[in-house]
Formats: structure tokens, sequence, C-alpha cells
């Protein structure tokens, strides 16, 4: 089911689909057909100007703020676990340029973290997909790169999906561990309730924020573009994921 879920019709599908059944009920002569036109193409004015779709994904951002380091035990031991997100395998191309840039944001903040503790063990988990080696050990190697001490790094390599990774670290490492999760803050609501259901104590590090309120960033409308568009589905598919972990959880 993840996988169609992966692949679900985007929001621009759902528009042809609209402006196909706008076409046929016009040429029926429904009373409704104008409204129906209208209706949806203030719906496309809505998804393709950068405003609603921002602020559609700060709602979910929001409910998780930075970790804030001065909070946490500096001499405790921590694990910091990386989510995966994607990665290349060109072998021509070192580890760090090999992670997809949501990887990899997400492991700098890993890094963050655990350069601030004196006794952090870093986690990178996800399966290998398609290739020879594992996400995870990717992750590792580009940690290794710069700096990361070998011997404070663990993997995970076979989880697939966040509720796999969260197995995953229950069954390596137990549910007693004081647990730092590094994920994008849009993915941050739906890991944080999927690890906190497997009976894991754990604190957020969100990272790869999408809305930003910098003087440098606007957030305000825009003409209609495919990059809102894009926002649109990126905000469409949390909400999907989230309703299907909502459904299927034990």
């Amino acid at each position: 089911m993840l996988p169609l879920l992966k692949s679900i019709p985007n929001v621009s599908l759902y528009f042809i689909i609209w402006g196909i059944t706008a076409y046929w009920f016009k040429r029926k002569k429904y009373k409704f057909s104008n409204l129906y036109l209208i209706i949806g193409l203030i719906a496309l004015l809505i998804c393709t100007t950068s405003y609603f779709p921002k602020k559609l994904i700060h709602t979910i951002e929001k409910a998780y703020q930075p970790i804030d380091l001065l909070q946490l035990e500096k001499t405790e031991k921590y694990y910091i676990h990386v989510l995966g997100s994607g990665t290349s395998l060109d072998e021509n191309l070192p580890a760090s340029i090999n992670l997809n840039s949501t990887t990899l944001t997400r492991l700098f903040e890993g890094i963050r973290v655990f350069n601030y503790l004196e006794n952090g063990i870093l986690v990178t988990s996800a399966s290998a997909g398609k290739g020879n080696k594992s996400q995870a050990q990717v992750s590792k190697e580009a940690a290794i790169s710069i700096g990361v001490d070998v011997k404070r790094i663990k993997i995970l390599e076979t989880p697939t999906t966040t509720l796999e990774e969260a197995k995953a670290f229950k069954k390596e490492f137990g549910v007693d561990k004081k647990l730092i999760i590094a994920t994008s803050a849009l993915h941050m609501p739906r890991a944080m309730e999927i690890f906190k259901d497997q009976g894991l104590n754990v604190i957020a590090a969100p990272t790869d924020y999408i809305y930003k309120e910098g003087v440098t960033d606007y957030n305000g409308f825009t003409f209609p573009s495919f990059r809102s568009i894009e926002l649109m589905n990126v905000y469409h598919r949390t909400k999907l994921k989230e309703w299907y972990y909502g459904l299927t959880k034990d």
C-alpha cells in the first residue's frame, strides 16, 4: 500500500480531471457548470501561488522547534538517529555527494547535535534499495569523511520506511535509550508519533525547513508556477502518509 501512496496522483492530475469534467458539464449544459468552473479556477489559483502551499506546510513544520542543545545533558549518552531519505550509488563520487539534499541536511543536523555531546552515538539507517550498498552505509561513510569517529556510529541497514526505522532501532537498542531523531521538519510530526508508538523515549531535532521567515525569504503571493504546485504536492503527500499511518497502525 505504501508504494502506491508514494506514486499517488498528484495535484496536477486532480486539476486535469477537473478540467475534463468541467468541459463535459459545460457541453451538457448543466446549471452548475459555471459554478463548478469558478470553484475549480479558485482552487487552481490557491495551489499555484506560493502563499497558500507555504502556509499549509508551515502548519506542519511549526509543530517542533529546532533542538535546543543547551537543554541536553552534555555528558549523557544519547543516540542520534538520522532518518534516511534517499541516495545515489555513483562509485566515482564521494559519499557526501551521493546523498540526496534531504538526507545530507538531516545528516548535517545529526552531526551538529552529535558534536555537542560528549558521549553521543550517531545512528544512520535505510536499506540498499536497488544497489549493493545501503543508504545507512553511505551516510556512515559521509559522516566519517568529515571527522565523525567510526567507533561512535551504528547503522541499521534493513528499514525502508519510517515505521521500519523505529522498529529496527527498538530491536537493536531497546526502548530505554535517550533518543534524538534528526529528520525534515515536515516529516517530524509523523516520525515522532511513530517512534513514540514504539515506546521509545524520543526528542525531536527537525531540519530541512521549507517555510522560513528570514529577511531574504518571501512568503507572499506570487504568479502561478509549477514550483508552487510541487509545494502543494509535498503537503498533499505528507498528509496522505499521516492519514494512512493513523488508519493502519496497531
